[in-house]
């Protein structure tokens, strides 16, 4: 996510230099103060010229350059850091540096497409929804090499490819049968040979087939155990952390070690220790209270002995001076002596009573922690890596068999074709209904196989699909919504599929937002994602449901972190207290920063 921005002669900003924190930030000011700005220079500060911001137009006027720096946390934790300066003449320059060592620009833009899991084209459009709702939704986000490649559903397109390749190659041939005169072969024999070898090599290639769509499946299946099984170990590794800090924790506290093999024995010491503080604390309760007593006696006959014609309380004989003052002062040291031991006594009582607190929260924090449960997953990979290079290898080879078979069966059909050429007029008609039929087969297995990929797709974004269409549902009371295999979004009405174009400005950039949301979580590592004026050309009810919306949209994993702009300052500063993790940002017509999360132009 983005930590940091600095802005220097970039359109309205002389020198802006914002630290940004995770959450929904709503960056609020009246039109013409900076908002857009702040979010161009981001968008080109990033993606560079895939963000389709033009920056030479953006150089504050009166000055020969702008530049923009942006510090970007990638999804792993690494730090990189993203300098680019545009001047009125020359081209703009970039410079990269990933946790403090520099890169070129290839290989930071390698590395942002790894972490972020797309290609900065798309990302550039993905993240960041630039020029106000109403105009950035008029437009329907293209997807389709994004889901082809996240779904990877390549191996089924290029045999799609390869099939339609057959059925071009079906065409002429049909097209050269049926403008060609019959001719006779003069090598009928060697023909029929031929056609007897290429049908067992065909026969050989199906079983080959077979046995190569089994290894495939089976890659398949392993690299998903490697996956899963990578997951837990995860999952594993962070409850195995968190409990040897835990227990780390309470050794400190108890000054002693303890048995961490068992959470039931640490549990047990806990609750021991708790317990035996608590007496403890109870008996420091009684001998202050007796000390106390102490002190109330003490003042009392301090009292008694300092009035007018004291007698002994024994003998009831006056008391001479110097016994007078004896007794008052040995009263006076006893009253001392009990008061200084309430004192010990009350920081003793403090010290064990911070230190029981303090134990009890980690026996809280030692029941709340669950360890994970791992099933019995069969993995014989050690590595993603390995797992996913044999599961290429795998689809390599059926693709290379799978050309290999069309090649054969091709020139089997060409050979059948010559020798039915050679026969009678009906024979050669013959010919060419078989060349119809192998053209409509080769046409129909590429429709097929166009239609496969699209099922595994539809198959694979039906999670997706149902998010948006239950959103939709839950705010305008039906479910006509459709996310296509394709990425794009269409409305049913009465069973007719209708265009993006049929919704109206608002449904649609509800549509957009909640579109890039649902993908950017779902498809990507995306950390952030930055909406210009989203809110503004909404009816007020829409308007307050996007702005929810947008205010909780980073509370799953991705995106972590979320810019909003809108001069809507009542609805923001509504959902930035109602809440957590949203805050806003104040725009004022200044040169500098201001303090209280305003900023300045």
């Amino acid at each position: 996510m983005i930590r940091r921005l600095r802005l220097r002669n970039w359109r309205c900003y002389e020198d802006l230099d914002l630290r940004l924190d995770p959450g929904t930030i709503f960056v609020v000011a009246p039109n013409g103060v900076g908002k857009t700005s702040l979010v161009y220079g981001l968008a080109w500060g990033v993606f560079g010229q895939h963000s389709g911001i033009a920056p030479k137009p953006c150089i504050r006027a009166g000055v020969e350059s702008a530049e923009v720096e942006v510090d970007l946390e990638l999804p792993e934790g690494r730090q990189l850091t993203i300098n680019r300066t545009v001047k009125q003449r020359g081209a703009p320059i970039a410079a990269y540096t990933l946790d403090g060592e520099a890169l070129s620009e290839p290989s930071a833009v390698d590395e942002m497409e790894r972490a972020l899991r797309i290609e900065l084209s798309l990302a550039g459009r993905l993240s960041m929804m630039l020029g106000g709702g109403h105009i950035a939704s008029s437009n329907v986000l293209n997807l389709e090499s994004h889901l082809h490649h996240v779904f990877d559903v390549g191996h089924l397109l290029s045999a799609a490819s390869t099939a339609h390749a057959v059925a071009r190659e079906a065409e002429k041939a049909r097209v050269a049968l049926r403008s060609t005169t019959k001719r006779r072969l003069e090598n009928r024999a060697a023909l029929e040979s031929d056609i007897v070898k290429l049908e067992a090599r065909l026969a050989d290639l199906s079983d080959r087939g077979t046995e190569l769509k089994r290894v495939q499946k089976a890659a398949a299946a392993q690299r998903f155990a490697v996956e899963q099984h990578l997951a837990l170990m995860d999952q594993v590794d962070l409850y195995r952390l968190k409990r040897s800090g835990l227990i780390a924790k309470i050794e400190g506290v108890l000054e002693r070690p303890v048995s961490s093999d068992s959470d039931a024995v640490v549990r047990a010491e806990l609750r021991a220790e708790t317990e035996e503080s608590e007496r403890a604390i109870a008996e420091i309760d009684d001998g202050i209270v007796a000390a106390r007593s102490i002190i109330t006696g003490a003042e009392h006959a301090v009292g008694l002995l300092e009035g007018d014609h004291v007698n002994c309380p024994t003998c009831m004989r006056p008391l001479h001076h110097h016994e007078l003052t004896s007794a008052i002062s040995a009263h006076k040291t006893q009253q001392r002596e009990a008061e200084a031991e309430v004192r010990r006594l009350g920081e003793i009582r403090r010290v064990m009573h911070a230190r029981a607190q303090e134990v009890s929260q980690l026996l809280v924090q030692l029941e709340a922690l669950q360890r994970p449960s791992i099933p019995a997953v069969e993995v014989t990979l050690p590595t993603r890596a390995a797992a996913s290079a044999l599961y290429e290898r795998a689809s390599t080879d059926l693709d290379e068999h799978n050309r290999r078979h069309g090649a054969v069966q091709s020139r089997l059909d060409s050979l059948k074709a010559q020798v039915v050429s050679d026969d009678l007029l009906e024979k050669e008609e013959r010919s060419l209904r078989l060349a119809y039929r192998r053209e409509a087969a080769a046409w129909a297995g590429a429709r097929v196989l166009r239609e496969a990929a699209s099922h595994v797709i539809e198959s694979c974004i039906e999670p997706m699909a149902a998010e948006v269409r239950g959103r939709w549902k839950h705010l305008f009371t039906d479910n006509g919504l459709t996310f296509r295999a394709d990425g794009s979004i269409t409305r049913v009405r009465a069973g007719k599929e209708l265009p993006w174009d049929s919704l109206s400005g608002g449904e649609r950039t509800w549509a957009r937002i909640v579109t890039h949301l649902i993908v950017v979580g779902t498809t990507t590592s995306l950390p952030f994602a930055w909406f210009d004026e989203p809110l503004e050309h909404l009816d007020p009810q829409l308007r307050h449901a996007v702005a929810a919306t947008l205010a909780t949209a980073t509370r799953g994993d991705f995106p972590r972190q979320l810019l909003v702009t809108t001069y809507e300052h009542a609805i923001a500063q509504q959902l930035a207290d109602d809440t957590d993790g949203a805050e806003i940002v104040a725009i004022r017509e200044s040169s500098a920063p201001l303090a209280g999360g305003e900023l300045g132009q």
